[in-house]
């Protein structure tokens, strides 16, 4: 079986930061808020995935396994390889501050899910597609605060 992972990865470290000098007054001045730092964000995704991996028993078990990973926001994972009419069970999961609404997509089949990340839960819903793939997507208003996981499974 195919297995598809997407994930927010440039492909390139991100070049370090150059330190900041202080004031010659030596006056300190309050730090800035700043979106979540690359290593930052593989971490919320690392938290979602381990928000999968406690509620699901057959998290280590490949049998059905459909699809699994990390989504960026927005963005989003197709497979190809599933069937018309196949009975899946999609289970997601987020982590950090804000709310992802996940959809499972296939043709003219949509179903959509609005994940609370700040509740450490994961919610499953059952979906069969339409057509001969799959699509999973992740959409966030506050996508820099908040990591995403996603498993589909075969109905057995």
């Amino acid at each position: 079986m195919l297995t598809g992972t997407a994930t927010a990865c440039s492909g390139s470290p991100a070049a370090p930061k150059a330190p900041q000098s202080r004031k010659a007054t030596g006056s300190a001045t309050a730090p800035t808020a700043q979106p979540a730092s690359r290593s930052g964000q593989e971490r919320l995704d690392e938290e979602a995935r381990d928000l999968l991996d406690r509620t699901d028993p057959w998290a280590s078990d490949d049998e059905g396994l459909v699809s699994s990973g990390s989504l960026a926001i927005p963005g989003q994972n197709v497979d190809d390889t599933v069937e018309s009419g196949t009975a899946l069970r999609v289970e997601v999961a987020c982590a950090g501050e804000g709310t992802v609404t996940f959809t499972a997509v296939s043709g003219t089949a949509r179903k959509a899910e609005r994940v609370d990340c700040a509740r450490t839960m994961t919610n499953r819903f059952d979906f069969t597609t339409a057509e001969p793939s799959l699509t999973i997507q992740a959409d966030s208003s506050e996508a820099e605060r908040v990591g995403t996981a996603y498993v589909v499974r075969h109905i057995t």
